[in-house]
């Protein structure tokens, strides 16, 4: 039965490959043109971190738009795999029949999944403080006046 949940953790994860890369951010971009729409411009590396070159100081505020929504994109996706495997947990701890070894395989499934979600809320409030703090920093805005 573990081998089946792997494949379809595995099919899950690759079906949503397309979605997080969509195929025009694979597609090659000339350079070379001189009217380059934003995005083609960023991916050409002629604009700065930020993305924009008309104000570099919200470079700080793009990185962490940017990386806040990857934590964000992941966490929903572990969220979603550890409450999968919580169903398959409870299913296999109904369906165990008394066996202990079964019982126990349940039980840990279960645990496990928990503490994936423990883990991902912990990720999501950790990448938030330390976002808001180099964001800040990148800013010159700090709660002590101190230099970053």
């Amino acid at each position: 039965m573990t081998g089946k949940i792997k494949k379809l953790i595995l099919l899950t994860v690759l079906s949503l490959i397309p979605i997080l890369i969509p195929a025009s951010a694979l597609a090659a971009v000339d350079c070379s043109q001189p009217n380059l729409s934003s995005k083609q411009a960023i991916q050409c590396g002629t604009q700065g971190a930020s993305g924009s070159d008309q104000d570099p100081s919200a470079a700080g505020t793009n990185i962490d738009n940017t990386i806040a929504k990857f934590v964000n994109v992941f966490s929903v996706i572990i969220g979603v795999i550890a409450v999968v495997m919580i169903i398959v947990g409870g299913f296999r701890y109904i369906t165990s029949a008394g066996n202990t070894e079964k019982l126990t395989q349940a039980k840990n499934t279960i645990m496990y999944a928990i503490i994936g979600l423990v883990v991902v809320a912990l990720a999501q409030a950790i990448s938030s403080f330390v976002l808001s703090k180099t964001t800040d920093c990148v800013k010159g805005k700090t709660s002590t006046g101190q230099k970053c």
